[in-house]
């Protein structure tokens, strides 16, 4: 497993610069895709306040300490990073070892001006370089951007690795949304300005203050218009949420042993741990679940009797559900005590990443839902399509082949999407296409329209859509109009089911996936 240190719930792998280039050639020996981010204190920040961009986070495959205060940070924790590892230094140090060893890179993003002129230079200082691609889409929302040509021209280029300067956190979630059409493309990495800083249009700052954390005020120097508000905020919330998640290290007592008993039960495997739960203690850890996940066993978790642990071990368990996922299998974790309760929720792993329960009865018997599930009414004339739940790839195409069915049959659409507690690039951008392709507005009478798509949402979408700054793409309702004639059907687990309403015959798939109870 990896060795991880959790800074505001986001995992930043303990890696030096050569041991970052050689697990990104692993990556590209494997030949499957991997995501990987530069963390910087702004993408903490905005991981922090953001809840898609944390999940992508914590689900990259490798998150590089890009900064200083990142550095300082894991210091503090007890848990030092080797130094800081940047994109601006990560990608000439790609480039020269795929002049060297064959690899294939695509540039994406940047302005086209810029983008090229890296592009020259980097060819001109690594000849033998093979750059299959460089592609500078308009600027766009991420919703807006055209894609598929994109993504079309990539997979004809077949790169090793892609670089996408597209800024954060419009980057990883491009990378994100695509994984799947990015299968073949072994390292994806968001890098920023880096080709601003290639292309020579932005100067970096002198060794000295790289090297003294001080890089920010170079830039502030140089971009204090774009860049005084940004800094501001990253400051003051990084100060913060630093200062708490110190304190917090600073209660835990630590007795200088620990004792890990491990059973199999059923299909689950129970980890008990005794003592502290730390960096020395991982390695026989993590093996014990290892061997759990390789047995298609579910893990549980029992810290009942922990006296201290570290960011460490808190950056485990960030990992953790990444690799359960990866066998098929689910963590729970028991008996949290009131310090490390105060950790976890400080760095918001609760929050859609681990079910917390309180015995382990509990943990044998909860059940955990992965996506959403949906209920259609459909009537004459209109219909409402009410989802709740996580938003996901899977249960977003659901609700998208769901939704055609009726707006192509001539029916008012409404989603009611109150219930929906988590939200992601995948459910926006198909709400945008459905608005786009059917929300004409409809004249009635001379006095009276409406709108073929409607969305009532929740807080979590509201959010999303104030993040991505595309509220005003929608028409949003406060409250859903359900059909007085309507045929109700609600669609979950495995099934397929049919909807027969009026003179409309609808076939749903459902794709959500139910962890099984333990």
């Amino acid at each position: 497993m990896r060795e991880i240190v959790a800074i505001l719930g986001t995992p930043i792998d303990i890696l030096s610069t050569s041991e970052v280039l050689k697990r990104l050639e692993q990556f590209i020996d494997e030949g499957r895709f991997h995501q990987v981010a530069t963390a910087n204190t702004d993408f903490l920040v905005n991981g922090f306040i953001d809840p898609e961009l944390r999940y992508i986070l914590r689900n990259a495959d490798l998150v590089m300490p890009d900064g200083m205060p990142v550095v300082w940070a894991s210091r503090m924790l007890g848990c030092p990073l080797p130094e800081r590892v940047t994109g601006a230094d990560i990608v000439p140090a790609l480039a020269e070892l795929s002049a060297e060893k064959g690899y294939r890179i695509y540039m994406l993003g940047a302005r086209p001006e810029v983008a090229q002129l890296a592009k020259q230079k980097l060819l001109e200082r690594y000849p033998t370089l093979q750059i299959v691609g460089c592609l500078s889409p308009p600027l766009a929302p991420l919703i807006e951007m055209d894609s598929e040509s994109i993504l079309q021209d990539i997979a004809k280029s077949k790169p090793d690795i892609l670089f996408v300067a597209f800024g954060n956190p419009k980057q990883e979630k491009w990378i994100a949304q695509y994984r799947n059409r990015l299968q073949n493309v072994p390292v994806c990495i968001g890098v920023g300005g880096t080709f601003d800083f290639l292309a020579g249009e932005n100067a970096r700052a002198p060794g000295w203050m790289q090297r003294g954390g001080l890089e920010w005020i170079h830039r502030l120097v140089h971009e204090p218009r774009r860049l005084w508000r940004r800094y501001v905020k990253d400051i003051t919330l990084f100060s913060s949420y630093m200062a708490h998640q110190w304190w917090e290290h600073r209660q835990t007592r630590f007795t200088g042993s620990t004792e890990l008993h491990s059973a199999k039960v059923s299909n689950c495997t129970v980890i008990s741990i005794v003592g502290d739960f730390c960096k020395v203690s991982l390695s026989q850890f993590e093996f014990i679940a290892e061997e759990a996940f390789k047995e298609r066993t579910h893990l549980i978790i029992d810290f009942n009797r922990v006296s201290g642990f570290d960011a460490q071990a808190l950056g485990m368990l960030l990992n953790l559900p990444k690799r359960a996922a990866f066998h098929s299998t689910n963590v729970r974790l028991v008996s949290m005590p009131p310090a490390m309760m105060a950790a976890i929720r400080r760095n918001q792993m609760q929050d859609g990443l681990y079910t917390l329960c309180e015995t382990l009865a509990e943990a044998f018997t909860a059940d955990i839902m992965d996506g959403m599930s949906l209920c259609v009414h459909a009537g004459a004339n209109s219909a409402v399509i009410t989802a709740s739940g996580r938003s996901n790839e899977r249960s977003t195409q659901m609700l998208e082949r769901a939704a055609r069915r009726i707006l192509e049959s001539g029916k008012r659409l409404d989603f009611d999407l109150r219930d929906v507690i988590y939200t992601d690039v995948h459910l926006i951008s198909t709400l945008f296409k459905l608005t786009r392709d059917y929300g004409t507005e409809k004249i009635i009478s001379e006095n009276d329209s409406c709108h073929n798509v409607r969305i009532c949402a929740g807080s979590s979408l509201k959010e999303s859509l104030i993040r991505e700054k595309c509220m005003s793409k929608f028409i949003l309702i406060e409250l859903p109009e359900l059909p007085e004639d309507a045929a109700e059907i609600s669609v979950s687990g495995q099934d397929r089911i049919s909807i027969l309403a009026q003179d409309v015959s609808l076939s749903i798939p459902s794709d959500i996936a139910f962890a099984p109870r333990i």
